[in-house]
């Protein structure tokens, strides 16, 4: 070997590893038709599952320098979630001061209030003061989100009266109704309410088993 020559030494060294991931589980609703509207429960718990995958990694001079994968398996399969919803309907009755009415559901909701003035619509409108359903608003039509209240829906709203579900709005998304006011009785609301949606009970095709959870009230 001739002067100013070096000679390097690498030190090669192989390990393997077994690196573990978490599978997501699943979430199934099912309706349960003995357990009353609006109740909920778990049929069975959720378990992630395990999926794993084994390298071989090589070092020199204690540096990795590679990686192969050489096996990759399901160690354990996530196990689904099933949660169950009510579609048991139970009529119950509610004094009011038009007599005692029975009801199907009651919620909780976030109530404002309108008039054919409020809803953008010039008075020379063709379609000023008409409703979703192409009724005239007023005192008694309730705009109603109908993936949560079914239009046509016969309510009580204490502090209101009673309505029917005819119209719906930009606004009244989720768990929100407005209530229809004439010009000259005007309430102006923002709060949160009792609604209960009364007799007759709708076709099932037309009755929202689940209800979305929001807005929340504070």
């Amino acid at each position: 070997m001739g002067d100013g020559q070096q000679v390097y030494i690498s030190r090669i060294a192989e390990e393997w590893i077994v690196e573990p991931e978490a599978i997501p589980y699943q979430v199934v609703w099912q309706a349960d038709s003995q357990l009353e509207l609006d109740r909920q429960s778990v049929a069975q718990t959720g378990q992630e599952g395990v999926r794993k995958r084994r390298y071989r990694i090589t070092y020199e001079n204690g540096r990795e320098v590679n990686r192969l994968l050489e096996e990759e398996w399901v160690d354990q399969e996530p196990r689904t979630r099933i949660l169950t919803y009510g579609t048991k309907i139970v009529l119950r009755t509610i004094d009011t001061l038009e007599g005692p009415k029975r009801y199907w559901r009651h919620l909780r909701v976030l109530a404002t209030s309108y008039t054919a003035a409020t809803c953008g619509k010039e008075p020379d409108h063709p379609e000023y003061g008409i409703t979703f359903l192409g009724w005239q608003a007023g005192k008694g039509i309730i705009a109603v989100d109908p993936r949560v209240i079914p239009l046509r829906a016969h309510m009580y709203v204490p502090g209101y009266g009673l309505g029917v579900a005819g119209d719906t709005g930009g606004a009244i998304k989720g768990r929100r109704i407005d209530l229809g006011y004439d010009e000259h009785n005007l309430v102006l609301w923002y709060r949160w309410v009792d609604v209960y949606l009364l007799e007759p009970v709708p076709p099932s095709h037309n009755i929202p088993w689940t209800l979305p959870n929001w807005p929340q009230e504070r």
